[in-house]
């Protein structure tokens, strides 16, 4: 079976193994291996190579492969800097040239979330598995994009496979990639804990940002609360 998970998740996961794993390396990365093509031969038809999320998808199901077979007992802390670099590690260098402070870069941010809601709608008419999409307008008086996920793969997948003590890696890494460009994510939940994942971004000076704080839930998902 071919893997469809990317070459980058596979380094960074395999140097992570052999950091804390040692000499015991080469066998949980092969049940690693093992437990992903046993997934991914169960896993619904996403689209293939057409679909926008596919290495998205993919490298988050080669993340949670290792969760299940992991022999330590790892809290969602231990692992969130793992969960970054596999799935939203690109954030890094594009801090390094974008701040969502900027008012052009936000209005540029807000047609990039349009497009790309569009891109993944018109995929996930076809493909009923993938992601789908809503967006509402952009604000540029405020200069904040609001738009959320109707369904997501990922959290059926870990529904369907008794992974939900996982799913906080898979969502938590979204404000850690934003922080990068100098954004902030309000978020009250996800498709996994309600009907949608909801997206409220904006720069992090921004004053309605600056209303919410970032606690952690019980399951270990940060969620986005009002200040009283």
């Amino acid at each position: 079976m071919k893997c469809n998970f990317s070459r980058r998740a596979a380094k960074i996961l395999h140097s992570r193994i052999e950091r804390e794993y040692g000499s015991d390396a080469g066998r949980i990365w092969k049940n690693t291996l093992q437990k992903y093509r046993e997934y991914a031969a169960d896993a619904p038809d996403y689209g293939g190579d057409k679909s926008p999320h596919k290495v998205q998808i993919y490298d988050s199901m080669l993340l949670l492969s290792f969760c299940s077979i992991a022999p330590k007992d790892y809290r969602i802390e231990d692992l969130e800097d793992l969960s970054f670099e596999i799935i939203m590690g690109s954030f890094r260098a594009l801090g390094k040239l974008i701040n969502a402070n900027n008012g052009w870069i936000m209005d540029l941010l807000g047609i990039v979330f349009q497009k790309s809601g569009d891109k993944t709608n018109a995929h996930g008419l076809k493909n009923p598995a993938d992601f789908q999409a809503e967006n509402e307008p952009y604000d540029k008086e405020k200069h904040i994009a609001r738009y959320c996920f109707t369904r997501c793969p990922i959290a059926d997948f870990v529904k369907a496979n008794n992974l939900g003590k996982w799913m906080p890696l898979m969502c938590n890494c979204d404000h850690t990639a934003l922080n990068m460009i100098h954004a902030g994510l309000i978020r009250e939940g996800t498709c996994f804990t309600g009907d949608v994942c909801d997206y409220c971004v904006l720069g992090d000076q921004n004053p309605l940002y600056k209303e919410y704080v970032l606690d952690r839930n019980a399951d270990g998902l940060l969620i986005s609360r009002k200040k009283h």
